[in-house]
């Protein structure tokens, strides 16, 4: 990013940072609580205060980055109700999704999806299986003939996503469950059964609540360890 940083227009650069560093608490590698300091991002990016200062308070909108005037920013701990708003939206839109698809799946969408199904039992890693994993449900969408769709369902399904990414880092073996998933989904497509793809989509998307839970208890539980030991602190003399 440092390359070329000071011919680009502050806003375009501003939406580069923001969209970098995005992915980075979106993914986890910005974890809950990680201080979030202009100098260090703009060191770390090779680029200048301004478009580090707009691209925070863009993640600050968006509930991702806590603005705090007396002690800097830090990545936002993952909101309960927000991951429940997107596993909302998400769940009744890719129902919807794979209900159209039903009516027009053919044989060479069936061998598209067993292809990504095959790419995913191959996934090195979680970050692997994640990427082959939306291109499945965008593939549906696209067999559905409302693609678009997905890019509404990617925008609103960001604190739903960093759960996702949070339960494949802490345990990877669930993956083969997520797999077989998307086959009952698969199987539901090619027996032209919407009833059947419908409840294998649900079933598939209700699976990272069983989960969550786990992540929103550990981040709990940091957040009041952090505040006693704040208490504990001794105060300076004035």
């Amino acid at each position: 990013m440092r390359a070329a940083a000071a011919d680009r227009p502050s806003g375009r650069l501003a939406d580069q940072v923001y969209g970098r560093l995005l992915d980075e608490i979106v993914s986890g590698a910005l974890s809950p609580g990680t201080p979030m300091g202009e100098l260090d991002l703009c060191r770390r990016l090779g680029v200048s205060r301004t478009p580090v200062r707009e691209a925070l308070i863009k993640l600050a909108d968006a509930d991702l980055v806590r603005i705090y005037p007396q002690s800097g920013s830090f990545v936002a701990p993952i909101s309960r109700e927000a991951f429940g708003h997107a596993q909302f939206i998400r769940e009744h839109l890719e129902c919807a999704l794979v209900a159209e698809a039903v009516r027009f799946i053919d044989a060479t969408s069936l061998r598209e999806l067993s292809d990504i199904i095959e790419r995913q039992e191959r996934a090195a890693t979680p970050a692997d299986f994640y990427v082959s994993d939306e291109v499945f449900h965008q593939a549906i969408a696209k067999i559905s003939r409302h693609d678009d769709v997905w890019q509404v369902i990617r925008q609103t399904k960001i604190h739903f996503d960093r759960v996702r990414h949070l339960t494949l880092q802490e345990d990877a073996g669930h993956i083969p469950l997520l797999i077989e998933q998307h086959r009952e989904i698969l199987n539901g497509l090619a027996d032209c059964s919407e009833t059947q793809a419908v409840a294998a989509m649900r079933r598939h998307l209700r699976e990272v609540f069983r989960r969550a839970e786990g992540i929103f208890v550990r981040q709990e539980e940091a957040a009041t360890q952090v505040v006693a030991k704040a208490r504990r602190r001794p105060r300076r003399a004035r």
